[in-house]
């Protein structure tokens, strides 16, 4: 059995694989199909209901999803890296310490939306990073404050750059 903890447009949804046709979602029981039409387009059928989705990485445990043409962006974590996630987010309340968020695909800095001293919020986006002529907004994994930014727009960043530290 697998359990997911999927967070969509700020609300979390408990999710339980039980085997390969059916799933809970917060304890209500569903049966599943999900079908493959090309790398990132699938058609998803719970119960008798149908519905055609995409979804796109953005970084980590991030998605950009798409549902009937509805976009939202969705945080998918095991349940286990859920717990550890709560566990970093409460250390992090308690000890001060810096953030550094690393570009996570080479590209170009498109728009800084936050400079050095600006207060900054969770999940607040900070800079606009163009990859493969879309565009990617890096938002803030914590509350802080941005120390410092090592980007100007228009400058290219390779995998892994240094882009801002948060404290």
């Amino acid at each position: 059995m697998n359990d997911f903890v999927v967070s969509v447009n700020n609300s979390k949804m408990n999710i339980k694989v039980l085997n390969d046709n059916e799933v809970t979602v917060d304890d209500e029981q569903f049966n599943y199909e999900l079908l493959t039409v090309c790398d990132h387009s699938f058609i998803l059928k719970l119960n008798d209901k149908v519905f055609e989705l995409t979804s796109e990485k953005l970084y980590n445990d991030i998605f950009k999803v798409l549902v009937e043409g509805y976009p939202s962006e969705v945080t998918v974590r095991t349940a286990l890296q859920e717990k550890a996630f709560k566990l970093l987010e409460s250390s992090a309340s308690f000890h001060h310490h810096h953030m550094n968020v690393k570009a996570p695909m080479p590209g170009l800095i498109l728009k800084i939306k936050k400079n050095v001293g600006e207060k900054v919020e969770q999940g607040e986006s900070v800079i606009i990073l163009e990859a493969m002529k879309m565009e990617n907004d890096l938002k803030a994994p914590a509350s802080g404050i941005i120390e410092e930014v090592f980007v100007k727009e228009g400058s290219a960043v390779e995998k892994g750059f240094n882009i801002f530290t948060i404290g």
